[in-house]
């Protein structure tokens, strides 16, 4: 037994009154002598039981009564009831619809949609409750849509709410949806509260807060019943995504040649055969034009294949170029089977390499020898190269060049540090190669503790005694797995070799360390590449060694450091062409895909423009086509500030495709790409035994008594009413 209104049970205390009404009001009688006083004595003897009997049973009804009204305003429920003789409790639910973009998955033979089925689910979960119940209803994806905030009573509203809901392009992630379905039921006075989870059993849904949300239904497992309806069972669904576009150089100058990797993964079990990747390009203006096209053999089942496509760009400004599966085989989910990238196209990218050891009468002596011809290796590259000593860097500035890099540069002056705080927070990128010249300490003091743009100190010369190869046999070597920076990640592909690079000498980096003082400005530091060395005390023989390369974003700008030097002095990455370009170039390529951030977003991340404080009250416009593609939806954007910077701000990217940016000062049209998340594309389900403790599960299907499978699980009945019945007839 248990009460919905507690409180109402003090109400009992009441009963005292009739008990003291009672004692206040015994008769008293005076004695009177009389001559007939002998007959009414024996008149009273003989009733006087009877009076005492009546009495006594008219003040247990009196106590009853006020008893019995407290006990029912205190609506007791009896939830081992399983009976629905006095009528079923009303229900307070919360009904949450998974609308994941892997819900559009089509049943078996052509039938309806997953989602089609989850709705009906949905309208059949309205129909098993009680009269009297209410409903809520919450859209989950990686976001949370309460299209029924408050639960109503009104359940024809939320029939038609559920006829209205649409599949979204966001991922799945339950745990948001089910907290707060709980937060809407905590501490409402129902005695059935009951919350509705219809989703695919979409593995990755569940997995990624699988401990928060088993602790949340622990937490409330004795208020709140969850029930989760799976929807969609298909068998061995197949699917073939595109999960990655890259440009292979990381940079996009005009009228070259871009190499693109495109990965293919293939969430079936089985091989995936001649599988035709096409792309098509965007210019500034023009129509989108088809481009290079090439056949995978085969992608195997659960695994990727990879394919290098080419693009050339004809002029500047903002491209679009777009990845297609044309007429994959064995797909179920052809949302995925695109990826949108956009890119800025520019005439050249300017480098600027500071060489702090120049005294060399042989140039190739010269910190910058190799990087400077890996990075422009004929006077017509795109990619243009100055060179200058630490006293001269400065002068005319930093702001045209793309990147600077310090080689062996031995320390910096006061008005040097001054220089590339600004150029950094105009979003310049910083690249720092020691040396035998490098003063770490300074560095240590100034840039890493001080200033925060270091992201690591320098420790202390490690390796052999001279660096050179006399000592050929004390190296390390670069990792050669589990890449994870956006720079390396092109390593990962086994054709591309960067781990025989050896390293005879270098400065320890620490990626554990932090800076002394809080500097705002100053990101978190990130390892780029890591050294395959392994310590005594690894214990993992995965483990990878202690960072080779780390970066930091410092305002607007980004800081690479490396641990070695930029010559061949000690380490002879500078003598392998076919590691040294690309690494190279896409850290420069990643700086200047940093200064055009918020080009490539995933469905929901919001788009920002900053704006130069003579634009501080500009407004802009951004232009998606409509998803019947028959109208554009066009939305107008004001000025807003962020962290104390003037900017527009676009939340609405729910839905994945190409969008256009237009300040309204008739500039250059800025395109951004919405990209899906790609989590979403592994279609494997998760088993019931893997599921929430505590959870009823039930698999839905419209040929089935759904109402019947809720009714065998749904328990409790109030008994207020019939006590008040009781009241009345006392």
């Amino acid at each position: 037994m248990s009460y919905l209104n507690p409180l109402m049970l003090f109400g009992m205390l009441a009963i005292a009154v009739p008990i003291i009404i009672h004692f206040l009001n015994r008769r008293k009688f005076k004695k009177v002598m009389w001559a007939a006083m002998r007959f009414v004595k024996i008149s009273v003897d003989q009733n006087q039981r009877r009076m005492r009997l009546e009495d006594l049973i008219l003040l247990l009804v009196r106590c009853a009564i006020v008893a019995l009204l407290a006990f029912a305003l205190a609506r007791p429920a009896l939830k081992s009831s399983t009976t629905d003789a006095l009528g079923q409790a009303k229900v307070t639910s919360v009904v949450i619809l998974d609308n994941s973009y892997s819900m559009a998955l089509p049943g078996d033979e052509g039938s309806r949609t997953t989602f089609q089925q989850a709705q009906a689910a949905a309208r059949t979960t309205l129909e098993a409750l009680p009269s009297g119940s209410a409903v809520s209803l919450l859209l989950a994806s990686d976001i949370v849509q309460g299209v029924i905030d408050e639960p109503t009573y009104d359940l024809n509203q939320a029939r038609q709410e559920i006829d209205n809901a649409q599949v979204s392009h966001h991922a799945t992630d339950l745990f948001p949806a089910m907290e707060k379905a709980v937060g809407i039921l905590k501490g409402r006075a129902d005695i059935q509260k009951e919350i509705y989870v219809i989703t695919d059993g979409q593995a990755s849904g569940w997995e990624q807060n699988a401990d928060d949300i088993q602790k949340l239904i622990k937490d409330n497992k004795d208020e709140i019943n969850l029930y989760v309806l799976r929807v969609g069972d298909k068998e061995s669904p197949r699917n073939l995504a595109i999960t990655k576009m890259d440009v292979f150089s990381g940079l996009t100058p005009v009228n070259e040649s871009l190499q693109l990797e495109i990965e293919v993964a293939n969430h079936s079990d089985k091989d995936a055969i001649d599988v035709t990747v096409g792309l098509f390009v965007k210019a500034p203006g023009d129509k989108e034009k088809s481009g290079d096209k090439l056949t995978i053999p085969k992608v195997p089942a659960g695994g990727t294949s990879s394919v290098l496509l080419y693009a050339s760009l004809k002029k500047e400004g903002y491209h679009s170029i777009r990845a297609v599966l044309q007429n994959p085989p064995d797909d179920d989910l052809p949302a995925d089977n695109q990826s949108l990238l956009v890119v800025r196209a520019v005439e050249e990218v300017r480098v600027l390499i500071v060489d702090g050891d120049q005294e060399s009468t042989d140039i190739s002596d010269h910190e910058s020898y190799f990087l400077e011809a890996a990075l422009s290796p004929s006077d017509e590259h795109y990619v243009k190269v100055d060179v200058k000593s630490p006293e001269q860097y400065a002068q005319g500035g930093l702001n045209r060049y793309t990147a600077v890099v310090m080689a062996n540069v031995a320390r910096l002056e006061p008005e040097d540090v001054t220089a590339i705080k600004n150029y950094l927070r105009q979003g310049g990128g910083l690249i720092f190669y020691p040396g035998d010249k490098t003063e770490a300490e300074y560095y240590n003091s100034e840039l890493f503790e001080k200033q925060g743009i270091l992201p690591s100190r320098w420790g202390g010369i490690t390796g052999n005694d001279k660096g050179d190869d006399t000592q050929d046999e004390v190296f390390i070597e670069f990792q050669k797995r589990a890449y994870e920076h956006p720079v390396t990640a092109l390593w990962n592909n086994p054709e591309y070799d960067l781990g025989s690079a050896r390293t005879r000498r270098w400065y320890p980096l620490t990626e554990t360390e932090k800076n002394s003082l809080n500097v705002k400005e100053a990101g978190p530091a990130k390892v780029v590449l890591r050294f395959e060395h392994k310590t005594e005390s690894v214990k993992d023989e995965d483990a990878l060694g202690a960072p080779a390369l780390m970066e930091r974003e410092w305002g607007e700008g980004r800081v690479f450091q490396f641990s070695s030097t930029a010559d061949k002095t000690w380490c002879d990455l500078a003598l392998r062409a076919k590691s040294v370009i690309p690494l190279a170039h896409r850290i420069i390529g990643s700086v200047q895909a940093h200064r055009d951030a918020g080009l490539n977003l995933r469905v929901g991340e919001p788009f920002l423009q900053p704006l130069a404080p003579h634009q501080n009250n500009s407004e802009g416009t951004v232009m998606m086509p409509a998803p019947s593609q028959a109208a554009v939806q066009t939305t107008t954007l004001r000025p807003e500030v962020l962290n104390d910077q003037p900017v527009l701000q676009y939340k609405e990217t729910h839905r994945a495709g190409l969008y256009e940016f237009q300040l309204n000062d008739n500039s250059q049209k800025k395109l951004f790409a919405v990209q899906l998340d790609q989590r979403e594309s592994d279609l494997r389900k998760i088993d019931d035994d893997d599921l929430p403790e505590g959870a009823k599960i039930i698999h839905w299907a419209a040929d089935k008594n759904f109402e019947d499978k809720v009714q065998e699980a749904r328990i409790g009945v109030e008994y207020w009413l019939l006590i008040f019945l009781i009241v009345l007839a006392l």
